[in-house]
């Protein structure tokens, strides 16, 4: 049987992240930097306003309690429809270092675990497992060692790191950052607890740490901060599982 204080955190996680998508449509930052993407699909300034009151409303309702299965399967195919159309706007979203698209990977992972009610333990387990360990790989292989971002490159002398060539130092934390994510699977009891646990303050520590330097992110249409929540939830989850 499913472990019954798991299904609120994973839940309030999702819907924290449905709220802040809404509700950040309030802040100017937020409407600059989703209109060129109305723009590029064609879309008026409407559609964003009645997206979001959606949302809104989709993350009140999860808050309010368990949601039917139904209500999980629009979630699912909201995400993978938003996650479509901007692939095909722009396909280098996926390999953004912030995970603007690929945190979907994991947001979907816990929403299809949701929607399974009473599946076996080990089942979920290996969901979140996967839900925990993925942004580690997509954010560390991908924008740090094979697609190296001129924004992310210039963060790096920002962060302290300047002594040290910018592309050498996101190849490191990209193979760390990989290599984390393999122990999160591999490891078993103790160890891999261990292991979850400092991804879990990295999740908190590194958000803040970026969206200091860059206050912009904080209200990015694509939340790239918010999406971390139902990754850490998912970790959380795990740590406690172990």
């Amino acid at each position: 049987m499913r472990l019954p204080s798991d299904e609120p955190l994973l839940r309030y996680a999702i819907a924290a992240v449905w709220l802040a998508t809404g509700l950040l449509v309030l802040a100017p930052g937020y409407r600059a930097a989703a209109a060129p993407w109305l723009a590029a699909g064609g879309l008026p300034t409407g559609v964003m306003w009645a997206t979001c009151l959606a949302e809104v409303a989709l993350g009140v309702r999860l808050i309010l309690g368990p949601a039917p299965r139904w209500m999980w399967a629009l979630q699912a195919v909201m995400v993978v429809g938003f996650t479509g159309i901007l692939v095909v706007l722009d396909a280098a979203l996926l390999v953004h270092p912030l995970g603007l698209l690929s945190k979907n990977l994991p947001f979907l992972l816990v929403v299809w675990v949701l929607s399974k009610g009473p599946d076996p333990l080990p089942a979920q387990t290996w969901l979140l497992r996967i839900a925990a360990a993925a942004p580690w790989f997509t954010e560390g292989l991908l924008p740090k060692v094979f697609f190296q971002d001129p924004w992310e490159l210039a963060l790096v002398p920002r962060v302290g790191l300047g002594g040290f060539s910018p592309s050498v130092v996101l190849i490191v934390l990209g193979v760390a950052q990989a290599l984390s994510g393999v122990l999160a699977l591999a490891l078993r009891g103790r160890a891999r607890q261990a292991v979850l646990v400092m991804q879990a303050a990295a999740l908190v520590v590194l958000p803040l740490w970026v969206g200091f330097l860059e206050p912009a992110w904080w209200v990015h249409p694509f939340g790239p901060f918010t999406k971390n929540l139902p990754i850490l939830a998912a970790t959380l989850v795990v740590v406690r599982r172990c």
